[in-house]
């Protein structure tokens, strides 16, 4: 028994000294390997080159291009009134288009009041006239009279009194005479009143009476805004109006609607010529010519966008709007394809695009990320595509 044991003991210790040998050859052999230096191969070159996240790119070059400023406003009649009576009594004409968004012509009749006892004012005041006319006559002849029996006295010099010639007589026919004359014109004028014409061609915005009322000297009859032009007015800060050019007057101007999917042509008229006391802000006028007659009618109260042409501006960047973070920054990739950030100034906007000056210490032709995303940091290695 004892040498059985024994000589199982030894097969151990060979087995045992058997593994030991080959876990250190093996250890050896291990580390060579990871000490030999890899060897670069043309397809590790590529797959070097093809390392970095992968971003859309837009090759740009600065330009020329005119400044657009884009501003909004409010469309308005250039003409409104309320039209109002000049003299009172009942309504005995009532116009079948004096309701709201009828259109009316100039000098259209709109309404008429009772005119019984206007027309008897003239009548008198034409009475008054007659009568005026024939005591000047009067007048007249008698102090031609007077100054014949002066004459025939004999008595020398001029008379101690202008009654001797009945001067004061014939300046109160006078006076009289004018009198009725302007009396008359007053009880034709109130006259003319009875009837409530249009003042120009306009649109009904309001009706403020009933036909059969009794209306009295300034009651509204109604609001009526003009047809034949509309107003636009929009006001631009210091950086918006250097913008523009040297004369404003005849600046090419376009109305849009985002809701009528329409637009119209527009013609700078004159400017405030002040600041606004509060904004420091210059405003400008607009108008657009028989705007119901455009293909898609330019209606008063509109709010439109106004996009104003500008002066040529040299060596902007043209970028699409995308590119710009909430933060202010443009991210451009250089020759080693690595991103850069940039904070440029706006000079204006347009069509989905910015135009910003050319960054310092950036050389074209540039390219430019189209959709940068938060994880971009400065330096890092990406993949134009």
């Amino acid at each position: 028994m004892s040498f059985c044991k024994r000589h199982t003991w030894q097969k151990k210790k060979r087995l045992w000294g058997f593994l030991v040998v080959v876990a250190v050859c093996g250890f050896l052999v291990v580390v060579a390997l990871s000490s030999k230096p890899p060897e670069k191969s043309a397809a590790g070159k590529a797959d070097t080159k093809e390392r970095g996240m992968p971003v859309s790119v837009e090759r740009i070059e600065p330009g020329t291009y005119s400044a657009v400023i884009t501003v909004f406003g409010e469309v308005v009649p250039l003409c409104e009134a309320t039209v109002k009576t000049q003299v009172e009594g009942q309504i005995v004409f009532f116009s079948e288009k004096l309701y709201a968004g009828s259109t009316v012509t100039r000098g259209e009749l709109l309404l008429q009041v009772e005119k019984s006892n206007y027309d008897m004012a003239v009548a008198e005041a034409k009475n008054r006239l007659a009568v005026a006319k024939v005591n000047l006559l009067t007048a007249q002849g008698e102090a031609r009279e007077a100054k014949k029996n002066w004459q025939r006295s004999g008595i020398k010099g001029e008379p101690a009194s202008p009654l001797v010639f009945r001067e004061p007589q014939l300046k109160a026919a006078r006076a009289e005479l004018d009198a009725a004359r302007s009396a008359l014109v007053h009880a034709e004028r109130l006259l003319a009143d009875t009837e409530i014409r249009a003042p120009f061609d306009a649109v009904v915005m309001q009706r403020n009476v009933n036909p059969g009322e009794s209306l009295f000297a300034g009651d509204e009859v109604a609001t009526l805004f003009g047809m034949e032009t509309v107003e636009v007015s929009v006001r631009l800060n210091p950086d918006q109006w250097a913008l523009l050019p040297e004369s404003i007057f005849g600046t090419e101007v376009v109305l849009k609607d985002s809701y009528q999917h329409a637009e119209w042509r527009a013609e700078v008229v004159r400017d405030s010529r002040r600041l606004v006391r509060e904004s420091r802000m210059r405003t400008i006028f607009m108008q657009v010519n028989k705007p119901f007659e455009q293909r898609s009618p330019l209606l008063p109260g509109a709010f439109v966008r106004v996009e104003l042409t500008g002066k040529d501006i040299p060596d902007l960047l043209r970028i699409p709007e995308a590119s710009l973070t909430k933060e202010g920054f443009v991210w451009f990739v250089d020759k080693d394809n690595r991103l850069q950030a940039r904070k440029p100034e706006p000079v204006f906007y347009g069509q989905g695009e910015i135009y910003v000056s050319v960054p310092k210490n950036m050389e074209g032709p540039l390219r430019v990320v189209v959709s940068p995303n938060s994880s971009f940091v400065s330096g890092l290695a990406v993949r134009p595509i």
